[in-house]
């Protein structure tokens, strides 16, 4: 058996074993039954020892069932993908594609071994499955974890994923001088580890940006894999350390226990549902590595691309070239995404304020009548009354009852007294005519009306026009007291230039003003001055 081949039986190995322990510390809630799984295992194992020992071709046999378990091994991480949501599924799809073509490696070895004419024919051997193995498993380290990449993100990373397969190609069955001549002073073996090396670090990372759910149980896996097989594949003495174990074929269980072990977590370890909030990233390291992971797989192609250099400069360069024209293009893509994003941002954040203040006027505002609320009523007065303090100018105030309204709700129902407010609100504010006059609903069927720089007898003229507009609607009301149509008695007061009173004693007045205007036959305009008469009318 060549050392390629035995090095990636052992590199897939490494993250079947990582999938099993991330499972077994899960809980016992898993997609198949444990004692089923583990009792298929064993036998699996116990048959391959058995084969090896019994069999005259025992290597053939042995590479046979090193394929079978790196089939079922896909089979598994495609099961797995099925079994999750969010981007997590084409992460293990990636790995079940790897899986696929390192199985394709070993079935040509095996064919080799059995029928050795092949090995003489020109045709693609398993070290390049193995080499161009490593490519997806890359693609599931650095693709982004966001659902949010488009179609055209994809089909770049496809290309580069192809033009890397392409490049390896190149580097092993096209090249005059083959591999060794690309590769220089470096053997396969020594690329395998730096490779697996370079992918466990980079896993390492991802861990670090503290993945959540599926996506952690599935770097776990990763990690243990990809620093087994780097372990096993440290060059000693011309040879890697799996090379050197002195057992022989036996060597190749190895291959099955990581494979077994990959089965077994795709199949035992619990399924991890994607977080609620996994679209809200706050982490700055996650966010970092997250959008520059794909820059691992650029690295990759400019490093093949610098392996081929050596041995043909022009084909180098251009692939190096390519790389970057196609980062590029990558980057200038996710920055006009972001720019997307944050314009969108922008609208959202401006819509938010327009709605704010749509609400606030809102809280501030009647309903109704549109007019301002009881709220508003006091805030205002509160800043009229202290701006005619400072300026020591008049302020006056107007209460206005609709009289009778409870009679006009009872004979005509709630739509029509809801009717009556509106309109007689229009007729209250339709008679200001300064600017910083404001009429606003007091409550139920009470308005108030706030006048400054007006003294107490252009409030009452005022509240005459505003007594004169209410009747004018002639808005029938035959449960009326007073008129057959809608009418409304007012209170007016007002301080004066040097008086000290308070804003609450304004309102008292006014509203005491208004009480009497209802008690002496309502539709009438009472003045809260005591040196001033009533006006009626």
């Amino acid at each position: 058996m060549t050392m390629q081949a035995i090095s990636n039986r052992l590199t897939l190995p490494t993250e079947d074993r990582t999938v099993l322990s991330s499972g077994a510390a899960s809980g016992d809630n898993s997609p198949m039954p444990r004692k089923l799984v583990y009792t298929a295992m064993v036998m699996a194992m116990v048959l391959h020892a058995a084969a090896i020992f019994l069999s005259a071709e025992s290597s053939g046999v042995s590479a046979l069932f090193v394929l079978l378990f790196s089939l079922a091994a896909a089979a598994a991480c495609y099961y797995r993908s099925k079994l999750t949501s969010g981007p997590v599924p084409r992460k293990w799809d990636f790995l079940a594609s790897a899986l696929c073509l390192w199985s394709i490696g070993e079935a040509t070895y095996a064919l080799r071994l059995f029928f050795p004419a092949l090995a003489r024919v020109h045709v693609l051997g398993p070290e390049f499955y193995f080499l161009v193995y490593g490519i997806p498993v890359l693609l599931a380290i650095s693709t982004s974890n966001e659902e949010r990449d488009s179609v055209l993100f994809v089909i770049i990373d496809s290309f580069q994923a192809i033009f890397a397969v392409l490049l390896v190609y190149l580097d092993i069955s096209i090249l005059p001088s083959g591999a060794a001549s690309a590769v220089g002073g470096l053997n396969l073996t020594n690329l395998y580890a730096a490779g697996a090396w370079i992918l466990a670090a980079a896993t390492l990372l991802r861990l670090l940006a503290h993945p959540r759910g599926e996506e952690k149980t599935l770097y776990r896996i990763l990690f243990v894999y990809l620093g087994f097989f780097a372990l096993l594949a440290l060059p000693l003495r011309g040879q890697s350390l799996f090379d050197s174990l002195p057992i022989g074929l036996y060597r190749d269980l190895f291959a099955d226990v990581t494979f077994l072990l990959l089965i077994g977590g795709c199949l035992l370890t619990p399924n991890h549902p994607e977080p609620d909030d996994a679209a809200i990233e706050t982490n700055t390291f996650a966010l970092v590595l997250n959008n520059g992971s794909p820059i691992l797989f650029t690295l990759a192609v400019l490093g093949l691309g610098a392996l081929i250099a050596r041995v043909n400069f022009a084909l180098g360069m251009s692939a190096i070239g390519l790389s970057l024209l196609l980062y590029c293009f990558r980057a200038a893509l996710l920055q006009s995404a972001y720019l997307r994003a944050q314009h969108e941002l922008t609208r959202s954040q401006y819509a938010l304020r327009e709605a704010n203040t749509r609400l606030k006027q809102l809280s501030l505002h009647d309903a109704l009548t549109g007019l301002p609320n009881r709220r508003l009523f006091d805030q205002t007065l509160e800043s009229e009354w202290n701006r005619a303090q400072r300026n020591n100018r008049p302020l006056s105030l107007l209460i206005v009852d609709v009289d009778c309204f409870k009679a006009l709700n009872d004979l005509y129902g709630h739509p029509t007294g809801d009717d009556c407010l509106a309109r007689v609100a229009a007729a209250l504010h339709g008679t200001l005519r300064r600017a910083g006059e404001v009429v606003a609903r007091y409550g139920g069927e009470e308005f108030v009306a706030i006048l400054p720089d007006i003294d107490v007898a252009g409030a009452a003229l005022i509240a005459e026009a505003m007594r004169e507009a209410v009747f004018a609607l002639h808005i029938v009301n035959e449960g009326s007291l007073v008129e057959p149509f809608v009418t409304a008695s007012f209170g007016v007061a007002a301080v004066e230039p040097g008086e000290v009173i308070s804003p609450a004693a304004l309102v008292a007045a006014a509203d005491g003003a208004l009480y009497r205007a209802k008690r002496n036959g309502r539709n009438r305009v009472e003045v809260a001055v005591s040196s001033r008469q009533p006006i009626t009318t």
